[in-house]
């Protein structure tokens, strides 16, 4: 694919990997009206006292995307059940193909496995809501199917209320992590080395070689559950089931995540109108001020 900069944004990129494996996230367009999560010194400083956080035990049942490019979908799924069990909210598994589908209207690219990005899925869920897989079950075969009405009609009692971006910095991401307690929502390149058995063995990934020794194969979408301070690597949460790394689960370098040419689209989100413990007022639709993201961090 080139350099981790030919993964440009709103781009489509190649989605299934050598081990048959599938990825599907394009990085956002940029848009100054995001809205941005704002982490203060006090709490970065409190965070960086901590040596870990591992979220894994409150997360749910890790997904399968199976033969389809629907990763920012599963991530951002992962992401707002993982709300509901967390402020206890009752039993619920979001629909990825509901999402998967409505990204693409957005996109307009429901008629082909495009993949998608991270902002156009999450403001599907903050528009249009997300029905329970049950109503719309993850058979990929439907994946250019609209879903009935009554799905959009049940979609509307599960919004996405609040949204925001998160700075890319190591401390930024620690720092909600230890005060927030939720999973972040991320896209990253991956390279040929990714695709090691050893990585799907172990959930260990390597820093990449050179552009010529590990090119990159493609954007995937997953979640950041936790840190480990001793052996700088955060805790991601993958969606090519539970048999695959580490339970489900993979070890990013602080080196890697923190490279803006390798990860990028640092979102978090909440089902319930409630204030980030940041204090910011909760925003339904992004709002301008991007140029004044996470200065403090």
């Amino acid at each position: 694919m080139g350099s981790p900069m030919s993964l440009l944004y709103g781009a489509s990129v190649d989605h299934k990997g050598p081990s048959n494996h599938y990825y599907g996230w394009n990085r956002d367009r940029p848009d100054e009206r995001d809205h941005i999560f704002r982490v203060t010194l006090k709490q970065v400083k409190s965070a960086s006292e901590e040596k870990m956080v591992d979220l894994r035990e409150r997360c749910p049942k890790v997904y399968d995307q199976g033969a389809l490019g629907s990763c920012t979908a599963n991530a951002i799924g992962g992401a707002f059940e993982f709300d509901l069990l967390r402020q206890q909210l009752g039993d619920f598994i979001p629909s990825r193909l509901f999402i998967y589908f409505n990204e693409r209207v957005i996109e307009g690219s429901v008629s082909y496995d495009a993949g998608a990005e991270i902002r156009d899925g999450i403001k599907t869920i903050n528009k249009d809501g997300v029905c329970h897989e049950a109503d719309w079950p993850y058979d990929i075969s439907k994946f250019t199917e609209k879903p009935p009405k009554d799905c959009y009609l049940s979609a509307k009692g599960n919004l996405c209320l609040k949204y925001s971006r998160v700075s890319q910095k190591v401390e930024s991401l620690k720092a909600v992590l230890v005060h927030e307690r939720i999973p972040i929502v991320f896209g990253f390149a991956v390279h040929e080395s990714f695709e090691d058995p050893k990585v799907a063995e172990t959930g260990r990934m390597p820093m990449p070689g050179s552009e010529d020794e590990d090119p990159i194969l493609g954007g995937h979408a997953v979640a950041v559950v936790g840190f480990n301070e001793e052996e700088r690597v955060f805790i991601i949460r993958n969606s090519w089931g539970g048999s695959w790394g580490d339970s489900g689960y993979f070890y990013m370098p602080y080196d890697f995540i923190s490279n803006p040419d390798e990860c990028s689209d640092f979102w978090v989100v909440k089902y319930v109108e409630e204030d980030f413990e940041t204090g910011d007022a909760p925003v339904p639709e992004p709002v301008p001020d991007a140029e004044k993201a996470d200065d403090a961090a």
